[in-house]
């Protein structure tokens, strides 16, 4: 399980590894529904994500560097700069298509938070079920753990 659960988040539940069983169900799920676009929800659903709260993610790509494919390509500028084509082999052997300039959005990789499991009920809707003259507090609705009320606003953790 220690080896899967270097590449697969599916390994994982609320930051802890499942029992090879679960892990093998769900490798199988996996395999079955490749290009259905079920992959993020079942991720979801099972709280896989976790372990990127603390510790950001880095999309890789093919291994290059330290490599003899290193040599056949003669236009490779990893020199950190706005022009550079590909990551520096100082972050990783691997190209980091996120990582070619301090200038990309995820430079520094991605950082999950509790409140993307559930996405935020729109502050419309609670303006929609208000009684006259009372303020958005007083909406049978709640929102969403972790998401504010407001418009506009950043997950809250």
């Amino acid at each position: 399980m220690s080896e899967e659960a270097k590449n697969d988040w599916g390994a994982y539940s609320a930051g802890k590894l499942v029992d090879a069983t679960l892990y093998n169900i769900r490798r199988e799920r996996r395999c079955e529904l490749m290009a259905e676009g079920l992959r993020y929800m079942d991720l979801c659903r099972w709280r896989s994500m976790d372990q990127m709260i603390g510790t950001p993610y880095f999309v890789e790509g093919i291994h290059i560097w330290n490599t003899p494919m290193e040599d056949w390509y003669d236009d490779l500028l990893a020199d950190g700069s706005d022009g550079a084509t590909v990551s520096s082999p100082t972050f990783s052997e691997y190209l980091r298509p996120y990582q070619k300039n301090s200038n990309m959005k995820c430079y520094d990789g991605y950082i999950w938070h509790m409140a993307h499991y559930l996405t935020p009920i729109m502050y419309k809707q609670f303006l929609l079920t208000l009684q006259s003259g009372h303020e958005v507090e007083y909406s049978p609705l709640y929102q969403n753990p972790y998401w504010p009320i407001a418009a506009g606003m950043p997950a809250e953790q």
